[in-house]
């Protein structure tokens, strides 16, 4: 078979389970970028069999514009927020110590990395709980992973962990529940902290196709939707749509 290429995919790279190429002898070639870029790259011709996104929005552009096939939500994760040992954060005070003048609040790049954007949706909804609260937290936020100019973080560490207890640049981070548990593996201490309801913030993956996607393609996208895929990637923390029982 050939070497399907999925694009999007960083944040499920440890997740793809091996055992699709050796059951199916599919060589798997992964390309990472953020997700708005990967969809322009493939509009403007790049080849791709699977394009996967953390977001619905990349893959239905490509689906819009003929390329590619229906989008499905594959997967789903969620935002949290990473507090470092000493604070005593809860959900139901998480806000407030998001907006303590004392507390440096970390996200990731707005309109570079999607856990960027899902932060400025809490910041919104953070508004509708307290007025001025979003453009309080859109000042304080320091944007230190996932854009251009992001700080360089040595090889082999945790960005989150190394910006919380190395670095100690912040004492809050809001990212993705999947990224919080890496975290929390690389720096134990740490705490992860759920969003009350009045913040949650869902994230669906998205999913398709592309236009001239090979066999091979087709059965690695089949077996992510399988059972068997789709509870592989649920160990890591995510949420499957399509498992009853889950």
């Amino acid at each position: 078979m050939g070497c399907p290429q999925s694009w999007g995919w960083e944040k499920l790279s440890n997740a793809l389970p091996p055992e699709v190429s050796r059951e199916y002898n599919i060589p798997i070639k992964l390309e990472f970028d953020h997700s708005g870029l990967l969809q322009k790259r493939l509009l403007s011709g790049e080849h791709s069999d699977i394009f996967a996104s953390v977001d619905m929005e990349n893959p239905t552009a490509l689906m819009k514009a003929n390329r590619s096939s229906p989008v499905v939500n594959f997967i789903r994760n969620k935002m949290c927020a990473i507090v470092k040992p000493s604070l005593k954060v809860t959900p139901n005070n998480l806000l407030d110590w998001m907006l303590n003048p004392e507390i440096r609040l970390g996200t990731s790049t707005p309109n570079e990395d999607t856990s960027g954007d899902y932060a400025q949706e809490i910041f919104h909804k953070a508004e509708k709980v307290q007025a001025g609260s979003f453009n309080e937290l859109n000042r304080k936020a320091l944007r230190l992973i996932g854009g251009r100019n992001s700080p360089v973080v040595p090889k082999g560490k945790n960005e989150i962990a190394y910006f919380i207890t190395e670095t100690q640049q912040v004492d809050i981070f809001l990212s993705y529940r999947t990224d919080a548990r890496l975290a929390v593996l690389a720096a134990s201490s740490m705490q992860i902290v759920e969003l009350p309801e009045n913040l949650a913030v869902k994230a669906n993956y998205g999913m398709t196709l592309m236009k001239d996607a090979r066999s091979s393609g087709v059965m690695l996208a089949m077996y992510i939707l399988s059972q068997n895929g789709q509870k592989i990637l649920t160990k890591y923390g995510f949420d499957s749509p399509l498992i009853l029982d889950n």
